[in-house]
């Protein structure tokens, strides 16, 4: 027989949310809690399934190149033209 599972969903999409993580304590495994109107959520996980989750979430920022760094050429460009526009202003 199979071990029975839920799902739990929330859509931060339109929230604020507050995210912190509590070290783990000789009792209880670290928790990520993540707040907002909705109430909160409490994820208890080992170091290890911690270091998952963020290997995911980075592996997904980086596939969306967020933060997207500008390269240097293009800071130097940006501000060529803010220098000529305040001349010119």
């Amino acid at each position: 027989m199979s071990k029975a599972y839920s799902t739990y969903s929330v859509d931060l999409s339109d929230q604020n949310i507050e995210t912190t993580i509590e070290p783990e304590t000789p009792f209880l495994p670290p928790m990520v809690t993540l707040k907002g109107s909705f109430g909160s959520i409490q994820i208890y996980a080992a170091n290890e399934q911690l270091a998952e989750i963020e290997y995911a979430f980075r592996t997904h920022l980086n596939g969306i190149r967020y933060p997207e760094t500008p390269d240097q050429q293009t800071i130097l460009n940006n501000e060529i033209n803010q220098s000529i526009e305040e001349e010119i202003a």
